[in-house]
């Protein structure tokens, strides 16, 4: 398994430097593309030629707008483990921007924390309070701004409500088992 690792340069001579300079380190995968000699060839015959090295022909009908205006490209595929060492040897020489959109490095995963990953939010904020501020609603009120207060019920009872709770329905049911004697259904089987 092997990275594809693609460069442009200014001109073939910085090119024809790069090359020497990976085959010193041992990098034999190679494979230069420099500028036609004439104007007149198409960018679709470049996009084809720069395909034998084994690029993609998306990737290569990219570069192909780059080196039909002047530049030279150097891709090598480099083994596994050894990508960062071509990188750097490639990047010494200059490179010239080849046209490609940037990698965006994907975001962080944090096992502790999964959905802050998700959410792409810091595990620790500043906000003692963010949902509140996302919902509209103060976490802390001092009046009837709680759900009871606007269905205009007390937000705590007091004694005088005795053993009924507020809709009238007791606190403690005196049958052990509502749902099974609701439904008629025994509440332990024989065998």
């Amino acid at each position: 398994m092997s990275t594809e690792i693609t460069r442009m340069y200014a001109n073939a001579a910085t090119a024809l430097k790069v090359a020497e300079d990976l085959r010193e380190e041992g990098y034999d995968d190679l494979f230069v593309v420099n500028p036609p000699g004439s104007s007149d060839v198409p960018v679709s015959a470049i996009a084809a030629q720069i395909t034998l090295g084994r690029v993609y022909l998306g990737d290569a009908k990219v570069y192909a707008r780059g080196v039909a205006a002047g530049h030279a490209l150097v891709t090598v595929h480099a083994p596994f483990g050894s990508g960062k060492l071509a990188e750097v040897i490639m990047d010494s020489q200059g490179p010239v921007d080849s046209g490609m959109p940037k990698v965006v490095e994907p975001a962080m995963w944090d096992d502790a924390a999964p959905l802050s990953s998700v959410l792409a939010m810091p595990t620790l904020i500043d906000d003692p309070d963010p949902v509140s501020k996302i919902i509209g609603m103060p976490a802390v009120t001092s009046g009837d701004c709680s759900a009871s207060g606007v269905i205009g019920m007390p937000l705590l009872t007091d004694s005088k409500m005795g053993s009924k709770g507020r809709l009238g329905l007791p606190y403690l049911s005196s049958n052990p088992t509502p749902l099974s004697s609701m439904l008629g259904l025994p509440l332990l089987s024989r065998r």
